[in-house]
């Protein structure tokens, strides 16, 4: 069943796998930080200022229930952590890390497995380091990203088959300053000032490619939200319709996703939250 498939690689945005190639305009070429600032009254994000001194939290783990709008069982789960703050090569970094995979009864129809673990600089939140572990049905890839200054070695290792030889497709790319993954966007995302009306941008790595991403913030509802209760929210939308809820506070926590698809509405919601070990201290 193709839809299950569909579901876990449609929401991405808040680190429950979405299409990337629906979200992102165009490819970018690599610039300064200074030459970013603006483009068409859109602001880069990397410029913008954090919402604290130390806008992630060690410990913090998210779960996600995913579902599409008329099955009636759950497609699967998502759950990202920030795990600790560790040194790598005379920085320190947060080490971030997410899994998704199809729950019981999806599994039977489709096997899907996502792990993802990413570094993030935490004065400049840049990440320096990227690997992708992806299981779909037979299929296997890993993907490995190191970043330094303005490059990124890119190498990826996939099968078709556990039988068939390993491919393998190394590369350098040049990347404009602030480049996020796949998963330090969505803390990236979340550490910054958002003000609602404003359009911001980013450079993404996605496919050995560096493209740009923009969103817009909006004024969102009050929602009920397990572990929180009546939050305030924002939305952020992408320029295809894809919208993301964040509590309206410094956590900026993802708290609702949806995304209209040809298979119908697509929806991931916080499920649960918890502050293990060190993020658990208050």
């Amino acid at each position: 069943m193709n839809h299950l498939k569909s579901l876990l690689l449609i929401v991405l945005f808040i680190g429950v796998s979405l299409p990337l190639s629906d979200i992102v305009s165009e490819e970018v070429q690599p610039k300064s930080s200074s030459s970013q600032k603006r483009t068409n009254n859109e602001i880069a994000l990397v410029d913008v200022e954090n919402v604290s001194k130390q806008p992630l939290r060690v410990g913090e783990r998210l779960t996600y229930n995913i579902k599409v709008s008329w099955v009636p069982v759950s497609a699967g789960k998502r759950v990202d952590m920030v795990e600790k703050i560790l040194p790598l090569e005379r920085n320190n970094v947060y080490h971030i890390t997410s899994e998704a995979k199809t729950g019981a009864v999806a599994s039977r129809i489709h096997r899907f497995q996502n792990r993802q673990s990413t570094f993030l600089n935490t004065k400049s939140l840049v990440p320096m380091s990227f690997r992708n572990q992806l299981q779909d049905k037979k299929y296997r890839a890993r993907v490995e990203i190191k970043i330094k200054d303005d490059k990124a070695e890119y190498e990826k290792f996939s099968q078709n088959k556990p039988n068939e030889p390993e491919k393998r497709d190394k590369k350098v790319i040049e990347i404009p300053y602030g480049t996020q993954d796949e998963l330090s966007m969505v803390y990236f995302l979340r550490s910054k000032k958002l003000e609602i009306g404003k359009t911001y941008f980013f450079p993404l790595i996605v496919k050995a490619k560096v493209i740009k991403v923009t969103i817009s913030v909006h004024r969102g509802d009050v929602l009920k939200v397990k572990g929180l209760g009546r939050v305030k929210t924002i939305v952020v939308q992408t320029s295809h319709g894809y919208r993301l809820w964040l509590t309206d506070d410094p956590r900026h926590i993802p708290v609702r996703i949806e995304a209209e698809a040809k298979i119908g509405k697509m929806k991931a919601n916080l499920e649960k939250i918890e502050y293990i070990g060190q993020g658990a201290r208050r």
